[in-house]
């Protein structure tokens, strides 16, 4: 048997987890649905009006704190917010190349970081005061048409008040007061913030870590997450500048786990970019092969190794040294195998086909879940010389010198196994459930 955790395609069974309904994650490009046999990326072409609807919600409190304003509807939902009677406050972004040409069309409260530095949230707090409606909405997109509608991006949608409290915390901190009003001479941004929210949660039965730049050491968490990686490791980064976390990739890589990344702006100054493709690490550049921008400041974890911790790192924080020690940022790590799956279908549909891929895309075999005894396998079978099922721990089961359009498999016993595919060009695996 291969090793199919190198290939990336360990999936267990993981009927006894239940799927959140409070953590909604939504990317406004394509995803591969087909990468992970749990759950099912989210696509929406256009964020405005998930963001305008959310905005729209809003009974009690609206917090915005965003790095670029320049959506002239999104603006007009916040005033309209406040018009009916929400409390709304708003904190931006004021440093030179900031898009923020609707920023004076705000009608709200505001207060804007004062130093020519990256005040770089994208984050909205809603009805904090509520025990069943606050919530947060977060990730890597800002309020501009190319943000929302055409660059790589995801936002996330987390119901659960005590994470919309830590977030409010670090907003007032910003804000300077806790009241309506702004206070300009107690509002701390960068370096002048101090450690002062709560970093762990449990969100419906999800843990969630939460970081605040550069006050509580992020880049320290996000390369502690990065350590729990046993299998596979995926990433896409805008910018990927600090030394720190390029070794700490380059750790996990030479430790034996399956390392992929995308990487846009590859040859900036200082970028990791070379330095991981010098040590062997699968990473690509988007930078000159896509048309637009892949703005994304994610990583997912054992996304294919369910018995694992399947995790995700998102937020707005890239992996720089200025998002560490100078920006205002937020960083959410979600322990959960369904949102990891999730982020990794949208990796799998950025990241450049490899030949393994490449070969694996010429077989269509389904259902991922055997409920019914039978495997179907779709493609050219003359191609194939012989097929192979393996158990979870590389029991070979079933030995086929000739490949039929279904196989019959009624006898397995509940679990998850591989079927193996020799081809003529080589040998490619699909995992499986059989219920």
């Amino acid at each position: 048997m291969k090793n199919h955790l190198l290939i990336g395609i360990l999936f267990v069974q993981v009927s006894v987890i239940a799927q959140s309904d409070k953590i909604k994650v939504y990317f406004n490009n394509s995803v591969n649905n087909s990468a992970s046999p749990i759950t099912n990326a989210i696509n929406i072409d256009d964020f405005k009006d998930t963001i305008i609807a959310y905005i729209n919600r809003a009974q009690t409190t609206l917090d915005v704190c965003n790095y670029n304003t320049n959506e002239i509807d999104i603006v007009n939902a916040v005033n309209a917010a406040q018009q009916r009677g929400v409390t709304v406050r708003y904190v931006g972004s004021y440093n030179n190349g900031t898009n923020n040409g609707e920023i004076n069309n705000l009608t709200v409260p505001l207060i804007q970081r004062p130093d020519n530095e990256a005040m770089h949230n994208k984050f909205i707090i809603s009805d904090v005061g509520s025990t069943s409606k606050a919530s947060v909405l977060t990730g890597s997109a800002n309020h501009t048409s190319g943000s929302l509608a055409d660059d790589y991006n995801n936002i996330v949608i987390i119901q659960d008040q005590a994470l919309a409290q830590a977030y409010t915390t670090e907003f007032e901190e910003m804000w300077g007061s806790t009241t309506t009003t702004p206070n300009p001479t107690n509002a701390k941004f960068g370096p002048n913030k101090t450690d002062n929210t709560t970093h762990n949660f449990i969100v419906d039965g999800v843990s969630i870590e939460l970081y605040f730049s550069p006050s509580d050491n992020t880049n320290t968490n996000i390369i502690n997450a990065i350590n729990t990686a046993t299998s596979d490791l995926s990433f896409a980064m805008l910018t990927f500048t600090n030394n720190d976390l390029g070794d700490a990739i380059i750790a996990r890589k030479q430790a034996g786990v399956e390392v992929r990344g995308v990487i846009h702006n590859s040859s900036y100054f200082g970028s990791e970019y070379n330095s991981l493709l010098n040590a062997g690490v699968d990473v690509a550049s988007t930078q000159t092969n896509f048309s637009q921008i892949m703005h994304h400041k994610y990583c997912v974890i054992d996304a294919t190794n369910i018995a694992s911790d399947p995790l995700v790192i998102t937020g707005s924080h890239n992996w720089s040294n200025s998002a560490n020690e100078d920006f205002d940022e937020n960083t959410l790590i979600i322990h959960d195998p369904y949102i990891a799956g999730q982020y990794y279908e949208e990796f799998m549909a950025r990241r450049p086909v490899s030949i393994d891929e490449e070969l694996r895309s010429k077989f269509n075999i389904y259902p991922t879940v055997i409920t019914d005894g039978k495997l179907n396998i779709k493609g050219d079978l003359s191609t194939i010389k012989q097929v192979a099922i393996y158990d979870i721990n590389g029991k070979n089961i079933v030995n086929k010198l000739a490949a039929n359009q279904v196989i019959f498999l009624s006898y397995l016993s509940k679990g998850q196994y591989f079927l193996e595919l020799t081809t003529d060009s080589g040998e490619v695996s699909y995992p499986f459930i059989k219920k």
